[in-house]
């Protein structure tokens, strides 16, 4: 009995992480990625429509459509709308940490190439990374 355990308990890691990838296309985390597109793009109580129209244009969704999705009415997205919300959030992604190089090549040009600055660069750089390796993951 005390040989089996080891087994039952590898059966359970790969059970956990074939749940993991189930999870990943999740109508849940869909509606995360567009809830907070929808809340960084806003520019306030009054901008709502106006930012979740703006976010459905990136997404390839209408903003009725991306509502529902935000609210949970939509029971199962699919993958294709999960995709085309995931790539605008990484998109969106993209578009801050380049804003953050702009403002980090600013600030060089302000105070000198100081040490601090060049960690930063290291962060960013890490960050770009990362991103193109999420990005990569859902092109076939």
């Amino acid at each position: 009995m005390e040989n089996l355990r080891p087994i039952l308990a590898n059966d359970n890691k790969a059970k956990a992480k074939s749940m993991h990838s189930i999870d990943a296309f999740s109508p849940e985390l869909t509606a995360a990625y567009a809830r907070k597109m929808v809340e960084r793009e806003s520019r306030g109580n009054g901008d709502q429509l106006n930012a979740l129209e703006r976010v459905g244009r990136r997404c390839g969704l209408t903003s009725r459509s991306l509502r529902r999705l935000i609210n949970g009415e939509v029971k199962d997205p699919g993958v294709s709308v999960f995709a085309k919300v995931r790539m605008a959030y990484l998109e969106y992604c993209a578009r801050q940490i380049a804003e953050l190089k702009h403002e980090i090549e600013a600030d060089k040009a302000r105070f000198g190439n100081a040490a601090v600055l060049k960690d930063f660069d290291h962060e960013v750089e890490a960050l770009e990374s990362k991103l193109r390796a999420a990005k990569g993951e859902l092109r076939p």
